[in-house]
């Protein structure tokens, strides 16, 4: 059957990463290379079925089998990390290798290859090409990954025998965090942040308040008991250069609505980059509400003092929507070894 869509979370020490996948493609049709070998049945490579995409080259490329329509829902706000494609396929011969895979942006297959060395195998199996780290030599925007024309393509080549694909499945990566921060976010009239960076780290803790704030409607919090994840970001500096990401995950008992105003997240031994509390409530005049709190060695490593200013972020991976305060000189009370404290109050 085809693969359905899973979204998972991996902390790194700055990014904290999400991925959507692996995803089976709505279309695959031949595109003509410098080959003239037509792939048979070329749509038998939407699911893994035994059923086989296949072509005899004759000794040129193939032309190329490309997969696309994942349907992708890749956040507005994400910044996109990395693509992962996995080929199931076999050689009905045993002298089938690859002659190029490529990246699809916008229908169009692209200049990078990342074909992979060695004769296909005779028994069906599968091979990565990509990683979480590899933009296949494009830029990308959510928009790019969501699109109908984003896919993959392969061309095959051999002496005299026979390609097979079963299956084209993609995976992408990306984060809530990007390296600059987004635009748009909502602000507040009242926000302060405070962390404490110790010798042992189980004694590092981190507040943000975010208070009498834009309004926001409820459903705008999405569904974090669910489906919707959401990101602390900090950035620093001049240059507004991404320092810290903490990213926290649905969960069906961490996460509890409060009333119909919103949600609230606890989790006493902080297993999600040390993310204890999370409060995030709505208002529709101007007093909407965001808190978040953690401690412990899990969380991020952010060691003031800090250069200014300092932004922090709050963003859900649902909506789009993220929520925003920036701290300069003038809203300072502390920025020394082990201790940064600022507050912005009118």
């Amino acid at each position: 059957m085809a693969a359905m869509a899973i979204v998972t979370a991996a902390s790194t020490a700055v990014h904290a990463q999400l991925s959507e996948g692996p995803l089976s493609p709505g279309t695959v049709v031949n595109d003509a290379v410098s080959g003239t070998s037509l792939w048979v049945t070329p749509g038998n490579a939407a699911i893994s079925d035994n059923l086989y995409a296949t072509t005899a080259p004759g000794g040129l490329p193939s032309q190329y089998l490309k997969a696309t329509g994942f349907n992708f829902s890749i956040p507005p706000v994400a910044e996109i990390t990395g693509i992962e494609a996995v080929i199931e396929r076999r050689s009905l011969g045993g002298t089938v290798f690859d002659a190029a895979v490529r990246i699809v942006k916008g229908g169009v297959v692209g200049s990078t290859d990342r074909a992979a060395g060695g004769f296909w195998p005779m028994a069906d199996a599968t091979t990565t090409y990509g990683d979480d780290s590899d933009l296949w030599g494009e830029t990308w925007t959510p928009a790019d990954i969501n699109a109908a024309g984003f896919g993959v393509a392969v061309s095959a080549t051999d002496t005299f025998d026979t390609a097979g694909v079963d299956h084209i499945t993609l995976t992408v990566y990306y984060t809530l965090c990007g390296e600059a921060p987004a635009a748009g976010c909502r602000t507040a009239g009242k926000s302060t942040l405070s962390v404490t960076d110790k010798t042992p780290d189980t004694k590092d803790k981190l507040s943000w308040k975010w208070t009498k704030g834009e309004s926001t409607a409820t459903g705008e919090f999405a569904d974090p008991v669910n489906t919707a994840v959401y990101s602390l970001c900090v950035y620093a500096g001049t240059t507004s250069a991404l320092i810290a990401d903490a990213l926290v995950p649905p969960h069906a008992t961490k996460w509890e609505p409060i009333s119909t105003k919103g949600f609230r997240y606890k989790d006493k031994i902080p297993t999600e980059d040390g993310i204890q509390k999370i409060l995030v409530k709505a208002s529709i005049d101007n007093k909407s509400k965001a808190t978040v709190k953690g401690k412990g060695t899990g969380l991020p490593d952010i060691t003031p003092p800090l250069s200014l200013p300092v932004t922090v972020q709050l963003v859900n991976s649902d909506s789009g929507i993220c929520w925003e305060s920036s701290y300069t000189s003038l809203h300072l009370k502390k920025n020394e070894i082990g201790k940064f404290k600022a507050k912005f109050a009118p």
